[in-house]
């Protein structure tokens, strides 16, 4: 086939052409890889987010209390020392004879040292306490001032503040009041004051202590054990 003048320059500019595209600027850098997915984040605590795989640590279980047993002996108030023998009391470093019959109790109130239930006759609304507090150095207040707050717990039938019937004596080397007091009683707590009832009433002023000894409840309880309180307080003694 014979190419003409014409034909050659038109065949050696396509082939110019397709040199051009081939052999173009190379690029000046090569194209970064593609970056590996990321790990998943852990969600923080507390998170609700449904991507937060749930704990495999189960919680700690909860503390449980401790058992506490009930004290006993003189821990509880009771007659340190002579806990096996019912007929002493012995508190504060004093010691003194007591009935059988007059048994130990918690106490009821604060500020109860010692209290013990003392049987009347007939059923138990006639029983009657027996309270003993102790304070150490001036604590406990003014003697004089417990004495005037006896007599307010207690009412004659005008409804005035009984008359306290008062004594002294010396046991032991030991100064003793004596307190009497009659009317209706308005115990501390008390809904209602009781009628007819009696307190006899011991301070003692013991080295560095004042110990309160109560015998209170209905008067004919009360005044049936008269003899065994004169005896309690008669047969006080220091043990240290």
């Amino acid at each position: 086939m014979l190419l003409t003048r014409s034909s050659i320059g038109r065949f050696i500019s396509l082939a110019a052409s397709v040199s051009l595209l081939g052999c173009g600027d190379a690029p000046k850098s090569k194209p970064k890889p593609p970056e590996p997915p990321k790990a998943a984040q852990s969600a923080p605590v507390g998170s609700t987010s449904p991507a937060a795989a749930p704990s495999t640590v189960a919680p700690p279980n909860a503390a449980t209390p401790p058992v506490v047993a009930p004290p006993s002996g003189a821990a509880a108030g009771k007659t340190s020392g002579h806990d096996d023998d019912a007929t002493k009391l012995e508190v504060a470093g004093l010691i003194a004879p007591k009935p059988a019959t007059w048994t130990w109790q918690q106490p009821t109130m604060q500020f109860r040292t010692l209290q013990y239930a003392v049987p009347g006759a007939g059923d138990s609304t006639s029983a009657a306490e027996l309270i003993v507090s102790v304070f150490a150095g001036g604590d406990g207040g003014p003697l004089e001032g417990n004495i005037t707050r006896w007599a307010g717990q207690f009412r004659t039938d005008d409804g005035q503040s009984a008359t306290p019937v008062r004594s002294e004596k010396e046991i032991d080397g030991m100064k003793i009041i004596l307190v009497e007091l009659k009317g209706a009683y308005m115990a501390m707590g008390s809904p209602a004051p009781k009628s007819d009832s009696m307190q006899l009433a011991a301070i003692i002023q013991a080295p560095g202590r004042n110990v309160f000894i109560r015998l209170v409840g209905p008067a004919k309880t009360v005044e049936a054990q008269r003899a065994n309180w004169t005896a309690l307080v008669d047969g006080l003694k220091k043990t240290s």
